[in-house]
């Protein structure tokens, strides 16, 4: 269960990667598939943050940035990447942490699952099926919860040090 998740959160920040990677680059060149020949001539106005993302004109909120600051207390003088990989290790820890405190109430949901069906009690599995449910879904929601949270962590982090240039 704790591999299904890390992996998934895995997935996640690769495929989050990609999306960010494929953007608008400041430069005005665009990596888009349909639009990779496309460059910015002088009477065009190169893309700027802004119009590539309206999330990214909302001032960031506070609480995200001084987690980022608390996390990479230099974080003017990281690169972008270097310090999305930082805060990207910190979510999956946090993460593993998290999933390892779940661990031994799912085995137990299982277990008791399994000992309702050779008991055959159809209400009693049924039940315990159900706790098992509960659980599975409270991961995901941690899943969820965690790669949300680093995902604005990372967007914070690029608004900082785009303000910063």
């Amino acid at each position: 269960m704790l591999i299904v998740a890390a992996l998934c959160l895995g997935i996640g920040f690769g495929l989050g990667g990609l999306w960010h990677s494929r953007r608008v680059q400041p430069g005005g060149v665009s990596t888009d598939g349909a639009n990779e020949a496309a460059v910015n001539t002088e009477a065009q106005a190169p893309a700027t943050p802004a119009m590539v993302s309206p999330v990214a004109a909302a001032p960031p909120d506070p609480a995200i940035v001084a987690e980022v600051k608390r996390q990479i207390p230099n974080f003017a003088t990281v690169p972008l990447e270097e310090g999305s990989q930082i805060l990207r290790a910190a979510a999956l820890r946090d993460l593993q942490a998290a999933l390892s405190q779940m661990e031994p109430q799912l085995k137990e949901a299982e277990q008791r699952v399994a000992r309702m069906e050779e008991a055959k009690s159809e209400t009693g599995k049924q039940t315990a099926l159900k706790e098992l449910q509960r659980l599975q879904a409270a991961q995901a929601a941690k899943l969820n919860e965690f790669t949300t949270r680093s995902s604005s962590q990372i967007e914070v982090l690029r608004q900082l040090k785009e303000s910063t240039r």
